[in-house]
């Protein structure tokens, strides 16, 4: 995506803040989104899981329902999140990709998508997949839920829902800051670091070094 495509959508996502927030709550989150827009430098650590070892026996805090992500919940998602991530979740759905939603007592808590496209065509880094592998990719908590499990809660429901769908192996890219998303897979499922990813934008222009 360019940055004049990316700049439209945030403005969108901006409009939606100020509206909902008012600007004073939504402007630390503009300026946020602004100083990422021209330049960008990110690392990412690759890690994978075997679908076919026992899983964790495991249980949230909360008692949560977790169940597919339709349609329908993708007006959640632009409430809770932004407007710019509910049209890349539809396009997921579009595309056959697989995603859980959480919810505790009828509210929602999170959710998480799995990829079965082997070219990885919707993210923003490409690991190089294998045949039975499968992608986690984007994974959200709202703020009212986190620290309570339930990225893990949802982590290990997408191990089955693959497992089941004849898949060998889930993998998964966590930027190297994403303390939490780290420990759910390293600690708490046991995965294990298979590589690292260094993305650099510059404008329209991108560096992606795989090792």
């Amino acid at each position: 995506m360019g940055p004049l495509n990316r700049l439209a959508e945030l403005t969108e996502d901006w409009k939606y803040f100020t509206e909902r927030d008012g600007l004073k709550s939504s402007l630390p989150r503009i300026v946020s989104d602004l100083v990422k827009l021209p330049y960008r430098h990110l690392k990412f650590v690759v890690i994978a899981r075997s679908l076919l070892d026992p899983f964790p026996n495991w249980a949230p805090q909360e008692d949560l329902l977790i169940r597919p992500l339709e349609q329908d919940d993708l007006d959640l998602v632009r409430q809770l999140d932004r407007p710019s991530e509910a049209r890349l979740d539809a396009q997921r759905l579009a595309q056959g990709h697989k995603g859980l939603a959480a919810f505790y007592k009828g509210q929602p808590a999170g959710y998480a998508w799995g990829s079965m496209d082997p070219l990885t065509r919707l993210e923003r880094v490409h690991p190089k997949l294998s045949p039975g592998d499968v992608l986690f990719t984007d994974s959200y908590t709202f703020p009212a839920f986190r620290g309570r499990g339930v990225q893990t809660a949802l982590t290990l429901a997408r191990f089955v829902l693959f497992r089941d769908l004849g898949f060998f192996r889930a993998i998964c890219t966590i930027e190297i800051h994403n303390k939490p998303s780290l420990a759910v897979w390293q600690k708490k499922v046991n995965g294990k670091t298979i590589g690292e990813i260094d993305f650099t934008r510059v404008g329209p222009m991108y560096r992606i070094r795989y090792f």
